[in-house]
């Protein structure tokens, strides 16, 4: 039978993307119905260890999916994982606040705290890409707010996925991030792109070409090389590599920059996914059953997303809205990197939580299809578990390092200017350090007061003992 011609437009990859969410509820109607005789089969065989395992099951010969069925399997995922809310990961805890200091802080701080509790994380243009431990919009926003600098300048040293600088868009802050992850400074620059109507519209003709052409090339097997080390084609089955292969290809035949870096960020986004990898903040390695074409039509949907979030930040920004600046730079070297005339009126930032996050780790399949090198983080990166929990000095170690960027923090904040850290107890070779109060002890050292801090308990990821996670505020003397 000749192959059918197809030619994608806007219409079409919205009729894709509907379908595709279709599969995904069908998916999980079946966990539904499936779980109650799964539970018995896990409770009385020795051989069923996880979840996945038992999602292998449902496609076993007593469960085999017919030809329908199968052209909509999904990657293998806990049941009804498809219907619960994705949050960041600075928003699992619960109301419990507790915070000492001045009442004026720290008030604000509780109330900045208690926000993520309310209101969803995925907004504007911060639902484009995870990124482990981001800072939740809700406390960006309220913190913002209620310093009304509009106009003024805010630091965010850690910007990461760029939540800070979004959010300093639409309060009217004149924003500036920087980051050591080149993967940080790109994503950044694309959540804080704005978008008209006829620049929405050409991302959009761009999307549908990527898509068209992606399709075409898994339907008429065109031959793709991957261009990875080797040690990454373990990672991915066979054919999921050519598909992202090609899929890659075609975003690097866009020729409008900002597209082009708009749609790589994309393809970031879903490229764990697609890999053997568990998760963002996990590397172990795991069984997916995933069809041919169902990362291009997963990519096609999460860009209409990111459409739609494009269009709400541009009807949120205020009139006039600064256009933020991101630079790459070292949180210990920032009036070396910034130069020696800038000046800040807030520093607003999430810090790494020491001890816990390798981001160098999390983010090795993204950086080996993109072609980044975090040599700088590899070398710079504060905080990382593989340096602080080696050995016994990893608390003398992480001193160090808060004690540095701090002093480069008050060296570019103007007199009187207010330093606000979101951060979470470091976990050092086994030893909690709870950070308000190394913030408190460190502070007076470093050219900072301590002001305030407000607490709230969240879930080690481990399953240990609670840890808490702060807002510190300090003023520059």
């Amino acid at each position: 039978m000749p192959a059918r011609s197809c030619c994608f437009t806007t219409t079409s990859v919205r009729s894709w993307a509907s379908g595709a969410a279709s599969a995904s509820k069908s998916a999980a109607r079946k966990w539904r119905r499936a779980k109650p005789m799964l539970s018995a089969r896990l409770r009385t065989s020795s051989r069923a260890k996880s979840w996945p395992s038992l999602a292998r099951a449902l496609t076993s010969s007593r469960h085999k999916p017919g030809p329908r069925s199968r052209a909509r399997a999904q990657p293998t995922r806990r049941p009804n994982s498809a219907v619960r809310p994705r949050r960041s990961l600075s928003s699992v805890g619960g109301t419990d606040t507790r915070s000492h200091g001045d009442p004026s802080f720290a008030v604000p701080l509780r109330r900045a705290l208690a926000a993520q509790n309310e209101l969803r994380g995925d907004e504007l243009t911060h639902g484009f890409h995870s990124y482990a431990a981001r800072m939740h919009p809700a406390v960006a926003r309220e913190l913002l707010h209620n310093f009304r600098g509009a106009g003024k300048r805010v630091l965010d040293p850690f910007c990461g996925s760029g939540t800070v600088l979004v959010e300093a868009m639409r309060t009217g802050w004149r924003a500036l991030g920087s980051d050591l992850n080149p993967l940080a400074l790109a994503l950044s620059r694309v959540k804080t792109q704005r978008r008209d109507s006829a620049s929405v519209e050409r991302f959009t003709n761009c999307l549908d070409r990527v898509v068209a052409g992606s399709s075409r090339r898994v339907r008429e097997r065109t031959p793709v090389r991957a261009r990875l080390p080797p040690h990454e084609f373990v990672w991915y089955d066979v054919h999921v590599l050519k598909e992202l292969a090609g899929l890659l290809e075609e975003i690097r035949s866009i020729d409008v920059d900002d597209d082009r870096l708009a749609l790589e960020m994309l393809f970031s986004a879903i490229v764990v996914k697609f890999s053997r990898q568990r998760s963002d903040t996990s590397v172990e390695a795991v069984d997916k059953r995933i069809r041919k074409g169902l990362a291009t039509e997963f990519f096609a949907r999460r860009g209409l997303e990111w459409i739609e979030g494009w269009k709400a930040l541009a009807r949120d920004l205020p009139h006039p809205c600064y256009r933020t600046r991101v630079v790459a730079a070292d949180a210990r070297r920032l009036a070396h990197t910034l130069g020696a005339d800038y000046r800040c009126d807030l520093v607003l930032s999430s810090p790494p939580y020491g001890g816990t996050y390798d981001y160098v780790e999390h983010h090795r399949r993204r950086y080996a299809w993109l072609d980044m090198h975090p040599t700088a983080l590899r070398k710079g990166e504060i905080g990382a578990r593989r340096e602080l929990s080696r050995d016994q000095a990893g608390a003398r170690r992480w001193d160090a390092q808060v004690g540095q960027f701090l002093t480069a923090m008050s060296q570019v904040l103007h007199p009187d200017g207010i330093a606000v850290l979101l951060v979470g107890d470091a976990e050092l070779n086994g030893q909690r350090m709870v950070a308000d109060r190394q913030l408190q002890r460190l502070a007076g050292a470093s050219g900072f007061e301590f002001l305030a801090a407000a607490s709230q308990p969240r879930a080690d990821r481990r399953g240990g003992r609670p840890r808490a996670e702060h807002l510190v505020a300090l003023m520059k003397r």
